[in-house]
C-alpha cells in the first residue's frame, strides 16, 4: 500500500472538468497523460458530478453554465478549451473558428453556390463566432450582403415539439432563395436541418446543401442524407491542451499566454453537399451521366448502359445508395435545374422546359405542380418576391 501511494504521489494528478463532451478530446488528453505518466481524475466522464477539494496538480476545463462556478473555484493551474467569457485569466487552447468558417465558405464557393445561410443558435457562443467569420469570408470573396441569410434555431418553448420545430424551420426556408448553401455551426444543427428538409420534400443538396462542424461520424453517417462536416482535429485539441497545461504547471508559460488555435483538417464530404459522394462506383458513374445529360431526351436504358449495369441492377443500387430510383433521380435533377433557372434567369418557361429535358412546357408544368403544388410561373414569382425583386 505504501509503495502504491508513493507511485500515485509522484505522478501528476490532473482533473478534467468539461461542460460538454466529445470522446476525441478526452482521447487526446489521455494520450498525452499516458506519454507523461499523468494520473487523470476518475471523474473524467462525469461532468455533472466533480467533487470539491479533489487533490489535483492541474485541470483541463471547458467553461460553461453547468460547471462555471466549480471551474472558477479551482485553485490550481488551469487550461480551458472553450470560447466562453471567463472572469479570470486562463490559458486557452481552442479550435480555430475563423479558419473553420473560411473552409466552409471555400467549400460552398467551389461548388458554385450564390446564396448562403448560417444556421444560428444564439445561446451558443461558438455558433455566433462561426457565423460572423463565415459571412466575412464570403463578403471578402465578393458575395453581396443580399445573398447572406440567417436561419434561426426556434425558441426553447417549441424545441421539444417536433412538428412545431419543423414547421418553424421550414417556414424560414420557404422565404429563402435556392439553391441555398447552409453552414450549420454544429453537427447537431446540421443533422436537424437535413432531417427537416428530407421530411418536407426539400432536396438535399440540390435545393439546400448543408455543412456541419466536428465530423461526429455516428451522427453524420446515419442521417437520411449523410452530412458533410468539417474535421476540427479534436484529438489534437485535447493533446495540445494537456501539453499547454504541462507548460503552465512547470512555469514555462504564464496565465497570460496567448491562446493556441488548432486549425481544421478538412471538409469530410458526404451527400449533403455533394450528390456524387457515394461509394458505389457504378452509381457515381450513372449519376454523373445523368447530371451531364439530363437536358437531353435520355432514358433509363441509356443511363444503365453508360454505367455498365442492367436496368434492374441499377435500380437496386440507387435505392440502396440514395434511397430513390434512377427515374426519381432523373426527375429530381430536371426539376431542380428548372427551379434554379426560374429563380436565377429571365428565360421563358418554354425555353426552360426544353433546356431541362422536357419535351414541352406542359410536361414541365405537370411535374412542377405535382412536386411543389405551384406552377413554374407561380414558383418564380414566389421566390423573387422573397428576395424583394
Amino acid at each position: 500500500m505504501i509503495a502504491c501511494s508513493a507511485v500515485i504521489k509522484s505522478a501528476k494528478t490532473i482533473l478534467v472538468a468539461c461542460d460538454w463532451y466529445d470522446r476525441r478530446i478526452y482521447r487526446g488528453i489521455a494520450r498525452y497523460a499516458s506519454e507523461h505518466d499523468w494520473h487523470l481524475s476518475p471523474y473524467l466522464f462525469s461532468d455533472r458530478f466533480v467533487p470539491r477539494g479533489w487533490p489535483a496538480d492541474g485541470a483541463i476545463t471547458s467553461y460553461g453554465n453547468v460547471l462555471g462556478k466549480f471551474i472558477l473555484s479551482l485553485d490550481m493551474p488551469k487550461v480551458d478549451i472553450s470560447v466562453c467569457d471567463i472572469a479570470e485569466t486562463i490559458p486557452r487552447v481552442t479550435v480555430n473558428n475563423e479558419a473553420i468558417s473560411r473552409l466552409a465558405a471555400e467549400h460552398f464557393l467551389a461548388r458554385g453556390f450564390r446564396h448562403f445561410a448560417f444556421y444560428s443558435w444564439s445561446i451558443v457562443d461558438v455558433n455566433q463566432i462561426r457565423m460572423s467569420s463565415f459571412f466575412e469570408a464570403l463578403k471578402e470573396a465578393g458575395v453581396p450582403a443580399s445573398s447572406l441569410h440567417i436561419l434561426k434555431q426556434p425558441p426553447a418553448r417549441i424545441m421539444s415539439d417536433w412538428d412545431a420545430h419543423m414547421e418553424a424551420i421550414v417556414g424560414q426556408l420557404h422565404d429563402l432563395p435556392r439553391p441555398l448553401a447552409v453552414f450549420a455551426g454544429q453537427d447537431n444543427l446540421g443533422a436537424t436541418l437535413v432531417e427537416v428538409c428530407a421530411r418536407s420534400g426539400i432536396h438535399v443538396p440540390e435545393e439546400v446543401a448543408v455543412l456541419g462542424v466536428d465530423n461526429i461520424e455516428f451522427l453524420c453517417d446515419c442521417l437520411m442524407v449523410p452530412l458533410s462536416s468539417i474535421d476540427t482535429r479534436l484529438d489534437d485539441l485535447g493533446y495540445e491542451a494537456a501539453h499547454q497545461l504541462d507548460r503552465l504547471m512547470n512555469k514555462k508559460i504564464k496565465k497570460t499566454a496567448k491562446p493556441i488555435l488548432i486549425d481544421p483538417k478538412e471538409v469530410v464530404c458526404r451527400q449533403s453537399t455533394d450528390v456524387l459522394a457515394v461509394e458505389h462506383p457504378a452509381v457515381v458513374k450513372a449519376l454523373r451521366f445523368t447530371k451531364e445529360n439530363f437536358h437531353n431526351p435520355i432514358t433509363l436504358d441509356d443511363i444503365a448502359a453508360y454505367a455498365g449495369m442492367s436496368k434492374r441492377g441499377m435500380e437496386k443500387a440507387f435505392v440502396k445508395c440514395l434511397g430513390r430510383t434512377p427515374a426519381v433521380e432523373l426527375r429530381r435533377i430536371r426539376l431542380d435545374s428548372a427551379k434554379r433557372m426560374l429563380t436565377e434567369t429571365n428565360e421563358k418557361v418554354e425555353t426552360i422546359a426544353r433546356e431541362c429535358g422536357y419535351s414541352n412546357s406542359s410536361n414541365l408544368s405537370f411535374a412542377f405542380n405535382k412536386e411543389t403544388s405551384m406552377s413554374p410561373r407561380a414558383y418564380r414569382k414566389h421566390f423573387r418576391a422573397s428576395r424583394g425583386e
